[in-house]
């Protein structure tokens, strides 16, 4: 552009001085009116001054446009240096960005590489779990119902000690006579017509054998001598105190008196006919005991 300007510039000038010199040489020769030529160098004169005005014009915007050329270019050579060292910049570290993330993309592939591994030994250590945790559950089945056949056998054994416990209580307050109660009856069986008796406790009950004692004991405080006491047999379960009599037409009145006896002091005997009994002769049961069964 400068250089544009520098030979617009020069050609302008050029033909500045050709104008003058045709100014020149129109003079001497003298051939044109003198009112013509004086316009002619007027208008000669005033083209080559504007043509030379021009001209410097031309080369001063010729000039003007070189150093802001200049100034252009070293302006964008500046800005192209700094833009490419800029790049060069950034590209660097693009580069090491790219590295650093490379790398950690490799510590992550490893780290993923033994999650990976850790998640295959944690579903083997489930499937470990689960088949142990059937086990368990078998194992815990098994114990429930051991639990509860245990708890079982234990409240059945609580239940067999209750009843041996109401047994032995049973024994441990099974008949006796108290000294009021032997009073009383020693009373009331003095006035009775003396006879003979029999006194039968019942086979195999230890109870029945040590009351027959006692009663035999009072029967002959009372005043009584021909008493036999022996154990025996019945068909049937005998309970309380039996005086058992032959013949109901034919009942003794002492076996009444003895009824009435043993029942003012509580033993409520209980009147049996039985054939086996002699005639006019009355034999004492002692069996179990009434609340022993």
């Amino acid at each position: 552009m400068t250089a544009a300007g520098a030979l617009l510039g020069c050609l302008l000038l050029r033909l500045a001085f050709k104008a003058n010199s045709l100014n020149g040489e129109m003079g001497p020769a003298g051939e044109a009116p003198p009112q013509t030529l004086t316009d002619a160098r007027s208008n000669l004169k005033r083209s080559a001054d504007w043509i030379r005005q021009t001209a410097v014009a031309i080369t001063a915007t010729g000039a003007l446009f070189g150093c802001v050329s200049w100034w252009v270019s070293l302006t964008v050579s500046d800005a192209k240096d700094e833009a490419r060292m800029r790049v060069e910049s950034d590209y660097a570290s693009a580069l090491a960005d790219l590295a650093v993330a490379n790398e950690r993309a490799g510590k992550l592939e490893v780290e993923v590489a033994g999650l990976r591994k850790q998640a295959a030994r944690a579903e083997d250590l489930m499937k470990v779990a689960e088949a142990q945790s059937e086990e368990a559950k078998k194992e815990t089945a098994l114990v429930r119902k051991s639990t509860a056949k245990a708890l079982a056998d234990m409240e059945a054994a609580n239940e067999r000690a209750t009843q041996a416990e109401i047994a032995l209580m049973k024994v441990k307050e099974r008949r006796a006579i108290s000294d009021q109660q032997r009073t009383r009856l020693h009373q009331a069986l003095k006035p009775i017509q003396k006879g003979p008796v029999k006194i039968i406790a019942v086979l195999g009950d230890e109870e029945a054998g040590k009351f027959a004692k006692e009663i035999s004991d009072i029967l002959k405080g009372a005043g009584w001598i021909d008493i036999h006491v022996s154990r025996g047999l019945f068909s049937g379960g005998i309970d309380g105190v039996e005086i058992r009599i032959r013949d109901r037409e034919k009942v003794p009145v002492s076996a009444l008196q003895m009824a009435r006896a043993f029942d003012s002091v509580g033993f409520d005997p209980s009147l049996v006919l039985d054939p086996s009994v002699a005639d006019g002769a009355m034999e004492i049961i002692i069996g179990m005991e009434a609340d022993s069964g």
